[in-house]
């Protein structure tokens, strides 16, 4: 029996068969299924997949066989398919592991309704009945993710104006404004705003509305904080956020290195990072020194390599740091490239790679590689990687627009700089005079 693409046949194992040979006429299949009976084997091959798969042998030192035994009984409880994720949860949670997911299985979700949103947040005006637009968040237009409706070409809209009406729907605070927004995601939506809570004078304008804000509010943070360390350092310190370890924390790195590496210190905040690829080749781009300069007649010298950071750094870590966020802090100390500030790390370093899934379409994810360095030690997985300073973001300091990482990390480089001054603008030496050269036969 074979699948060739979306083709299943029953052939014989000699040479030269043609294509299609024996495929089987699936288009009227039919199959009946016995929840009870489809879940008792879920179970079985749950547990056989996270034995079979699982990074170490010894399943950390679980009695797996025993573990399957306690909690086969509960299966006969089991009345949907999210019953059964949980118990394969409590399972697979007995071997005390990181990057151990339960995905669930064939069974009918709520369809859901894609709000359009604005980009912006809404205060609501009780005195005059009207919802003020109290924030517009920055983007980043050229980037649909970033995309912020109220800042776009052609729309004038401001901070502290009133929302007057949603595609001709008077907007008051009797009404949640965003049901005019169900199902208009990307969809042309007019808006009519106006300095003064009423409809005369007012202005409309035609925008398109996003179906997340996440990115609009991660990029407001962001800068935020590079305004802090800004201001902070005189302007001495360039601050990059690393989201991920992903495409779009290597995007960061590279787009904060390009633009910072010719400040006299770095922080790199590696504080709620996702992660996602192993981070060696980030860990390098932060480990590159000067290697030469190069001058051009009239022009100012450049180097190699062109995007390189000579000075102090520290890197920003907290127990949302995870996965690829723990692996780049431990790299960045391995490297000696700064301290590590905050608090210790999530500590969850085993990788997934792929493993087979369940006959019903769910999924338990298993740890397939871990981590140990060197000296054969096993590191990092369940424990973490503690700060060199322990610094915590107090909520209230943090609600006040207090950085508590940041304004120590600020403090701690600008004494470094003080210790070892960045190095000064590089000039090129005097011009070379080889008139005095004495000419030699080459042989």
């Amino acid at each position: 029996m074979y699948r060739s693409g979306s083709t299943y046949g029953i052939t014989d194992l000699s040479k030269g068969q043609p294509a299609r040979a024996g495929a089987l006429d699936l288009d009227d299949m039919e199959m009946k299924i016995d929840p009870v009976k489809e879940w008792k084997q879920i179970y079985t091959d749950g547990w056989r997949i996270f034995r079979d798969y699982f990074y170490v042998e010894n399943i950390h030192g679980v009695d797996w066989a025993k573990i399957k035994a306690d909690y086969e009984p509960m299966i006969n409880d089991v009345s949907h398919r999210a019953d059964l994720d949980y118990i394969l949860g409590e399972i697979i949670s007995e071997t005390n592991t990181g990057h151990a997911y339960v995905n669930y299985g064939d069974f009918k979700k709520v369809k859901s309704v894609q709000t359009g949103l604005l980009g912006a947040k809404l205060k609501a005006d009780l005195k005059n009945n009207r919802y003020m637009i109290s924030k517009i968040y920055d983007g980043e237009n050229w980037n649909p993710t970033r995309r912020s409706p109220l800042t776009e070409q052609g729309v004038n809209v401001k901070e502290g104006q009133y929302l007057i009406k949603i595609n001709g729907k008077d907007v008051t605070t009797k009404v949640n404004p965003y049901l005019y927004l169900e199902n208009m995601v990307g969809k042309r939506v007019e808006i009519t705003v106006n300095s003064k809570p009423i409809a005369e004078g007012a202005k409309t304008y035609t925008i398109k509305p996003i179906a997340s804000e996440l990115e609009l509010i991660y990029l407001d943070w962001v800068n935020e904080r590079r305004a802090m360390v800004e201001k902070l350092s005189g302007g001495k310190i360039g601050y990059i956020h690393v989201p991920n370890t992903a495409v779009e924390g290597n995007r960061e790195l590279h787009r904060g290195m390009y633009a910072y590496h010719d400040k006299d210190a770095l922080i790199i905040d590696d504080r709620y990072n996702g992660g996602g690829f192993i981070p060696d080749h980030m860990a390098d781009l932060l480990d590159r020194d000067v290697l030469s300069y190069w001058h051009l007649r009239g022009l100012e010298p450049w180097k190699t390599p062109g995007v390189a950071h000579d000075g102090p750094k520290a890197m920003l870590i907290n127990h949302y740091s995870s996965s690829g966020g723990d692996a780049f802090p431990y790299f960045f100390r391995k490297k000696g490239l700064g301290k590590l500030i905050g608090t210790r790390t999530w500590g969850g370093l085993v990788g997934m790679s792929g493993n087979a899934g369940l006959v019903d379409g769910g999924y338990i994810a298993v740890p397939r590689f871990g981590i140990f360095d060197e000296n054969q030690n096993w590191i990092i997985e369940g424990i973490g990687v503690y700060p060199d300073i322990e610094v915590y973001d107090e909520p209230h300091l943090v609600a006040k627009g207090i950085d508590p990482c940041i304004k120590r990390a600020v403090e701690e480089l600008l004494k470094e700089l003080e210790n070892q001054p960045a190095k000064k603008k590089v000039t090129p030496p005097t011009d070379p005079n080889r008139s005095d050269w004495i000419e030699q036969d080459i042989k």
